[in-house]
């Protein structure tokens, strides 16, 4: 192999890569701030056992972690509503017993922090939309979980977003929507990882064992559950008023 430079590096190694590899060896040596925690709120539902959702997760040939969850069917809710609330997502509010939430907040009652578009979709759309990015944060029981992803794909089918660190695509989350007997059927399949050449198996490491540890993939699993789950307990309440702007109320009880 030709190399260059007192490094050693060979001709192949581009400038992304190098930047990859600095910021993975200054995040596994500096960990972020924890994230500030919203109380909880009272809603008037109940979450179901994630466990009896359908899912699993397993280590590929090249490191990268591949997970996949059957959500629970959804049922009287259109694929159509799915996405118009997810469109809705970053930009609404929800009142509820006369206090406003960010419908994030209502999207999962214990564990959500804050959802924002950081670039707007091309043709200046508010929301989630093809083509913009957002960012998140959110925790998974004890687990804090940060970043931004650009939605490469978004429509009734679904999404298909690329979170990315540095400018850099570390994995792919696939989001399918299917309608069947008057409702929903919801399936998350998620890649977790880096497939460049030398520096992919150093990134997906790191992933592997100071983030998405089994453990924290678990509680992962649970919160996704959880969070789609509670769709069925709001979502046509909140779409029934789809004409007033971004603010809506909640009609519970």
């Amino acid at each position: 192999m030709e190399c260059t430079g007192r490094w050693g590096l060979s001709k192949w190694i581009k400038w992304p890569g190098l930047a990859l590899l600095l910021l993975v060896l200054a995040v596994w040596l500096a960990k972020p701030a924890p994230i500030e925690r919203d109380p909880p709120r009272d809603l008037p539902w109940v979450l179901p056992d994630y466990r009896e959702a359908r899912g699993a997760w397993e280590i590929g040939s090249d490191g990268r972690i591949h997970t996949w969850v059957e959500h629970f069917f959804l049922e009287d809710i259109s694929p159509a509503m799915v996405a118009w609330f997810y469109q809705q997502l970053p930009i609404s509010t929800v009142e509820y017993q006369g206090v406003t939430y960010p419908l994030y907040h209502i999207f999962h009652p214990t564990e959500h922090g804050t959802l924002r578009i950081l670039e707007r979709a091309p043709n200046g759309a508010p929301g989630m939309r093809a083509g913009a990015t957002i960012e998140r944060e959110e925790w998974f029981g004890p687990y804090d979980s940060r970043g931004a992803a650009y939605l490469q794909e978004f429509s009734d089918e679904g999404m298909l977003a690329i979170p990315r660190v540095a400018g850099l695509e570390i994995g792919r989350v696939r989001h399918s929507l299917q309608a069947v007997d008057g409702g929903t059927a919801y399936r998350v399949d998620t890649v977790i990882g880096s497939d460049l050449p030398l520096l992919g198996p150093l990134v997906n490491l790191y992933l592997r064992t100071q983030v998405f540890h089994p453990a924290m993939l678990e509680q992962w699993r649970r919160h996704q559950v959880e969070e789609v789950a509670s769709l069925q307990f709001f979502l046509a309440d909140i779409y029934a008023q789809r004409e007033n702007g971004n603010h809506y109320v909640l009609h519970r009880d």
